[in-house]
């Protein structure tokens, strides 16, 4: 069995990793378990355990998808936290605008049944997770330090490709490991 997800590897800008820099350090008093920049992704789906015969019909089914789908721009300009506002649990940087990124991941989900995944029901909420909060310490300087430190991000990320990660669970963090990697050739 294989533990996988599909997503778009993200590199975020310099001013975007010296923002995320700066919340490290005003939050370095609460316990977060921050996600390491150079594994930074976007999800459209995960898959979860997976018998290793099953990989071949998902890769084609992504693969119909992405020759279907044409490279689009998400404007990364959002951020927020999952929970609730008493309890926050996944500190995230999000998208105001994710059209075509809903049509991908909805024309994507009969495809992945149809090779034997579990439906997935649901929101589309597309994130990039910047870290999960094991312990806050204050909420109200929390939250001060969180909107202080993120002020109005911005920037355009591209997405031209989709990867099948199988994803390793380590005591250090995750491992993520392509599985295969699917071009958008729509047109």
């Amino acid at each position: 069995m294989k533990r996988l997800f599909v997503a778009v590897k993200v590199t975020l800008d310099e001013e975007v990793q010296q923002t995320i820099a700066s919340l490290h350090h005003a939050m370095r008093h609460h316990t977060i378990t921050w996600v390491k920049q150079d594994v930074c992704h976007l999800t459209l789906r995960f898959i979860g355990a997976t018998p290793e015969s099953r990989i071949p019909q998902i890769r084609k089914a992504l693969q119909q998808v992405c020759n279907q789908s044409q490279p689009f721009t998400m404007t990364l300009d959002k951020h927020g936290a999952f929970g609730s506002h008493y309890e926050p649990r996944v500190l995230w940087l999000g998208f105001e605008e994710f059209g075509p990124f809903e049509k991908m991941v909805r024309e994507m989900e009969p495809l992945l049944q149809e090779a034997g995944v579990e439906p997935y029901y649901g929101n589309i909420v597309p994130h990039i997770t910047l870290g999960r909060v094991k312990k806050v310490v204050d909420k109200r300087r929390f939250w001060e330090q969180y909107e202080q430190t993120m002020g109005n991000l911005h920037q355009e990320i591209p997405i031209r490709e989709v990867t099948l990660y199988q994803s390793i669970l380590h005591e250090d963090g995750p491992e993520y490991i392509p599985v295969g990697r699917f071009e958008l050739r729509g047109s």
